[in-house]
């Protein structure tokens, strides 16, 4: 059997149960008649099609469709609550549990202390009673899980979900969180990295989108995700878009696990900021912190800050003159200090070709508090439903019905 992601890579077959599935999620054909006429199926085969989906508990059909003449066509629909989709946000110090419904409207959430520090099996553990709690809470205990994704701050091999080479997560170097989750529950597990879903949350829900575009997450370390032509770039194994170990010239003030003498994380990271304020004497215990302190005016925060937004505009501008993006998105808690910003966008224009900065957007993350979870899901909820899985989904239940 293929794995998760090689259903959502495969092409549905045109007509099949999956195809006429994606045009109903799609909301391209919503109708029966809508389906005859998009897929050229006769009505008899689209009744087969709309009856293999309804019996997976995938679409329901009520309301009615606007006349067009003759009798008000039934419409076809999503059953949003036939199942539970979930996302953990598993940053460095917390952990981020929501739920949601196959339409990805989130049906509850709880935040807890991080675990990443645990031995990947403990924290595997750990997350999955969190998840039984929430699912508990929201009394949807007995509603299918048809899948999980993980958020982490560190490159990840997306088709094994393993992880490499993680700064501040050293036991888990070669974990692979989809075998420690196979322990737990049968349904798919996908791992991805923090920056890559927050840049996938800019693109519409739904449809083909052209976008071109670096996301940039500023907090403790430095990650990024990058959209190109509307499709996430992961790369060969997984390590596109890790900027943060550039070398730079500048003088580390942390440790990286990258072996480079210098690198953007050791010189500008948010650890890295908050390591120089303490030398200088500010009491710097998150990088809430820090974006305070930014804003009292302090000319030595400054200057820390403004070296730091130097620095990594100047990677940035190197990455812009090379993928040409029209947008360059800022999202985690240091993107909220205008100094650092400042700086960044300062040295970005300075150093960037004309043409690559001719018309680039340079704005903060819309809603940064959910954007990682909206990425998850959207990510999440293509996997789930990718109409090749449906297809597997519909032979499974047809083999079964004739053991039966």
């Amino acid at each position: 059997m293929a794995t998760l992601q090689h259903f959502r890579e495969l092409d549905p077959l045109p007509g099949s149960v999956g195809d006429v599935f994606r045009l109903i999620r799609s909301d391209i054909a919503t109708t029966r008649s809508a389906l005859a006429r998009k897929t050229g199926l006769s009505p008899s085969t689209v009744g087969l099609r709309v009856e293999a989906l309804q019996r997976l508990g995938l679409i329901a059909e009520d309301g009615e469709h606007r006349s067009e003449g003759g009798r008000r066509a039934r419409l076809l629909r999503i059953v949003a609550d036939n199942g539970h989709v979930v996302a953990i946000e598993s940053g460095v110090r917390y952990l981020q549990v929501l739920v949601a419904d196959l339409e990805g409207n989130v049906l509850g959430e709880a935040r807890h202390d991080g675990v990443l520090e645990l031995a990947p099996r403990e924290a595997i553990s750990a997350m999955w009673e969190r998840i039984g709690e929430l699912r508990e809470q929201i009394g949807g205990a007995s509603v299918p899980l048809r899948g999980v994704v993980v958020s982490v701050p560190a490159p990840v091999d997306y088709a094994t979900g393993r992880i490499a080479t993680p700064s501040y997560m050293p036991k888990w170097h070669g974990a692979s969180i989809v075998e420690l989750f196979s322990t737990f529950t049968d349904a798919p597990v996908l791992v991805e990295n923090d920056a890559n879903l927050i840049a996938l949350s800019e693109l519409p829900a739904r449809g083909h989108s052209r976008e071109n575009l670096l996301a940039v997450l500023l907090g403790t370390r430095i990650g990024s995700g990058i959209i190109a032509n509307g499709q996430l770039l992961r790369g060969e194994n997984g390590a596109a878009g890790e900027l943060s170990h550039t070398p730079v010239n500048a003088e580390p003030t942390i440790a990286c696990v990258c072996g480079l003498e210098s690198c953007l994380e050791s010189a500008a990271s948010g650890a890295a900021v908050a390591s120089r304020l303490k030398v200088l004497g500010h009491d710097v215990r998150s990088m809430t912190d820090i974006a305070i302190l930014g804003r009292g005016g302090d000319p030595e925060v400054l200057a820390v800050l403004r070296d730091a937004g130097t620095l990594i505009g100047s990677v940035l501008a190197s990455s812009v003159n090379f993928i040409n993006p029209r947008s360059i998105v800022l999202g985690g808690i240091m993107s909220t200090s205008a100094p650092l910003v400042a700086a960044i966008r300062a040295e970005l224009f300075q150093k960037c070709l004309p043409i690559a900065s001719e018309g680039l957007e340079v704005r903060a993350i819309e809603a940064p508090e959910t954007a990682a979870s909206r990425g998850a899901f959207r990510l999440l909820l293509d996997e789930v439903l990718a109409p090749a899985r449906v297809d597997h989904l519909a032979r499974q239940a047809d083999a079964a019905a004739q053991i039966a």
